[in-house]
């Protein structure tokens, strides 16, 4: 990430864009009176789709040339002070060919909805959807499309209170999220049966931080298998300390409680419900607490 920006900030201030256009995406030309990075970086985003080919679907599915631009759009962002105009720019083109649309909607959840993407950015992603819905003409099939992605976007955004829920524990006895305590609090949302969630659960009783928090009470996790009362949730033994419970009801997936698009989802949450960290990685957790 750090060559990419690298990269641009050389672009920007010296080198025309066309002369990098050849047999890639093709890029603006930035002129040369414009100076400095940010507004050499305004112009570029918002001219930026100008030399693509919006109605040519032979562009659908090529990652040297759609999905790299995409992906190299997405990293000059940190320049960018003009990002609402130029998501607008991008959904305004983006509309008029479905078969576009639903492309780029893809892109926009691999590079940016995916918390392993170099440039994850759930604001950025929430930016994209807003323009694409907000689009005068888009089909009612993409609208509800887009829309669907959004509203599951928005759901317990970082700052905000964790939707509470109800959930049965190992023991019999049910429980709600808003009666755990805890300073902070991991919200594992899983699955015996997903081999990543077994090797992300791994991951964390090993981790000597963060087993030490939990057994000093400074840190509670909440383990939920999202499947419900599973034979095999019932067979597999529970992490000593964790607080080993499965949505028995289903409410989670059926009422869209949470955006889980993947196995296993992880959050972070302090002593009040905030969502501090959302969809990371055990790492990220790890990284929190050691620089705190």
């Amino acid at each position: 990430m750090k060559n990419i920006k690298r990269i641009f900030s050389i672009i920007l201030l010296f080198i025309p864009f066309s002369l990098l256009a050849q047999n890639s995406f093709p890029l603006p030309d930035v002129p040369q009176t414009l100076k400095g990075p940010e507004v050499r970086a305004n112009y570029l985003a918002l001219h930026y789709w100008d030399r693509y080919d919006f109605g040519d679907v032979g562009l659908i599915g090529n990652k040297d040339i759609s999905e790299q631009g995409f992906s190299n759009f997405i990293s000059i962002m940190p320049y960018v002070s003009e990002k609402d105009k130029a998501f607008d720019v991008l959904a305004s083109r983006l509309v008029p060919n479905s078969r576009m649309l639903q492309y780029f909607m893809g892109l926009g959840i691999k590079y940016l909805a995916e918390p392993l993407s170099p440039v994850y950015n759930e604001d950025l992603y929430i930016l994209f959807l807003e323009k694409i819905v907000a689009q005068q003409g888009i089909s009612e099939r993409d609208y509800e499309d887009a829309n669907f992605d959004l509203k599951m976007a928005k759901k317990n955004r970082i700052g905000t209170k964790a939707t509470n829920f109800p959930f049965l524990k190992r023991n019999g006895k049910r429980g709600e999220l808003k009666e755990v305590d805890g300073e902070y609090i991991i919200l594992f949302f899983g699955d015996p049966e997903c081999d990543i969630c077994s090797d992300t659960k791994e991951e964390i009783i090993s981790n000597t931080l963060l087993n030490g928090m939990i057994n000093s009470g400074a840190l509670t996790l909440l383990s939920v298998c999202v499947e419900g009362k599973t034979d095999v949730w019932e067979k597999t033994p529970a992490p000593s300390g964790w607080i080993d419970a499965c949505d028995d009801k289903q409410v989670i997936y059926e009422k869209l409680l949470y955006d889980i698009p993947g196995l296993p989802v992880l959050y972070l949450l302090d002593k009040e419900h905030q969502v501090l960290m959302k969809n990371v990685q055990v790492s990220h957790i790890v990284d929190f607490f050691r620089n705190r």
